[in-house]
C-alpha cells in the first residue's frame, strides 16, 4: 500500500433550482456523474454498456467509472478507483420511500474520492461536474427540467493530518459556478500509507475498538448476506477490496498473509450490536431496473486480544469504505475513539 493514496475532494455547492433526490443520495450523484461523463467524452455511444465497448481498455471513462481487468484473478469486474457520498447520506437512510428536497440558496455538498492513478482523470472529473452544473441533477421537477446548483468551492481535504487545500475559490471565497474559467488547482494533500500506520499505531492500545457505519453497509459471508455487522467478515472483504485496489491501480500489489490474517480476525469479538438494517434502493441504467442498496448502519464495538494485524487497514477501510455499492456511498464507516 505504499504507493496507494486516496485524494477526497470537497464539492461546495449552492442550490439554482429545486433540486429533488431519491433517498440514496450518493447513487444518484454517482449516476449523474457517470453520464455526465459518458455524453462528453464517449467516443463510442453504440456500444450498449462500457463493458461491451471494444475500446474500454484504453477509454479513460471505462477506466473510471466502468473499470475491468480482463487478468483479475477474482474476474474482470474490479473495484472502481472512487467513492461518491452526499452531505449527510446517512441521515437519509430510512427506507426507500423517502426523498430529498433541497430549496434555492441551500447549500448542496458532496465529496468524491479518487484513488491512487484515478488522480490523473481529475480534469475529466471537473468537466463532467461543469456539465452537471448546466444540465442539473435528480427528478425532473423543474417544467421537466432537474434542480441546478452552482459549484462555489472545492476543496481537498486530508483527515488525518487536517490539512486543506483550495482547488476552486481562494481560501474558501465563493466563485461562480465552474463555466466562468476559474482557475483548478490539481489537488496534492492525499492521505498515504505512511500517515495510516502512524494513526493505525495509536489504536494498538485501544481497548474495545467501537465502529460507527455512517451509510447502509452491506457483506457477504460464503455468499449470504448479513444483516448485522460481524469482524471476520467486516475484514475479510476489506482486505479483499484493498488488495483489489492496490493490484489495479498501483504499481505495487499488497503483500499480506491474507489466510492468516483473516483467521485471527476469527477470533474478535462483538462486544455491542447498536446496527439496524435500513431497506433501500437505486436505479441502474446498466441493469435496466431498480437494484437494492440495503444494509446496516449504526454503532458496533468488537474486542482483540492484539489490534495490530488490523488496525492499519481498519484505518484505510475508513476512505475506501467496504461492502457492496461504494462508489454509491455505502459501506461507508468511522473508527470511533
Amino acid at each position: 500500500m505504499h504507493h496507494f493514496t486516496a485524494h477526497i475532494l470537497h464539492f461546495h455547492c449552492q442550490v439554482q433550482t429545486p433540486i429533488v433526490l431519491n433517498e440514496h443520495q450518493g447513487s444518484a450523484v454517482r449516476g449523474a456523474l457517470f453520464h455526465a461523463l459518458r455524453r462528453q467524452f464517449c467516443f463510442n455511444k453504440e456500444a450498449h454498456s462500457c463493458g461491451e465497448c471494444p475500446l474500454s481498455a484504453t477509454c479513460p471513462i471505462c477506466f473510471l467509472m466502468a473499470t475491468r481487468d480482463q487478468a483479475g484473478w477474482r474476474g474482470v469486474e474490479v473495484p472502481r478507483p472512487y467513492v461518491v457520498s452526499v452531505g449527510d447520506d446517512a441521515a437519509s437512510a430510512t427506507d426507500s420511500s423517502s426523498s430529498v428536497n433541497y430549496e434555492p440558496g441551500q447549500p448542496f455538498d458532496f465529496s468524491l474520492t479518487l484513488f491512487a492513478q484515478a488522480l490523473n482523470l481529475f480534469p475529466y472529473v471537473i468537466l463532467a461536474v461543469r456539465h452537471l452544473e448546466e444540465g442539473g441533477l435528480g427528478l425532473r421537477v423543474n417544467n421537466g427540467r432537474r434542480g441546478t446548483f452552482r459549484v462555489q468551492s472545492i476543496e481537498a481535504h486530508n483527515p488525518l493530518t487536517g490539512e486543506r487545500q483550495a482547488v476552486l475559490g481562494a481560501d474558501g471565497q465563493p466563485v461562480a459556478g465552474l463555466a466562468a474559467g476559474n482557475q483548478i488547482k490539481v489537488p496534492d494533500v492525499p492521505v498515504t500509507h505512511e500517515q495510516v500506520l502512524q494513526v493505525a499505531s495509536k489504536l494498538l492500545h485501544q481497548e474495545p475498538l467501537t465502529i460507527e457505519f455512517l451509510t447502509p453497509t452491506s457483506l457477504t459471508d460464503q455468499k449470504h448476506a448479513l444483516r448485522q455487522p460481524a469482524f471476520r467478515p467486516l475484514f475479510q472483504r476489506l482486505l479483499e477490496r484493498l488488495s483489489a485496489l492496490a493490484r489495479t491501480f498501483t504499481d505495487s500489489p499488497l503483500e499480506l498473509e491474507f489466510r492468516a490474517l483473516v483467521d485471527q480476525a476469527e477470533a474478535v469479538g462483538t462486544l455491542s450490536d447498536e446496527t439496524r438494517w435500513v431497506e433501500l434502493e437505486s436505479y441502474s441504467t446498466r441493469k435496466g431496473g431498480r437494484t437494492p442498496t440495503s444494509g446496516f448502519v449504526g454503532r458496533a464495538t468488537f474486542q482483540a486480544a492484539d489490534w495490530a494485524p488490523f488496525a492499519p487497514w481498519l484505518v484505510w477501510g475508513q476512505f475506501t469504505h467496504v461492502g457492496k455499492n461504494t462508489v454509491k456511498g455505502n459501506g461507508q464507516y468511522r473508527i470511533e475513539g
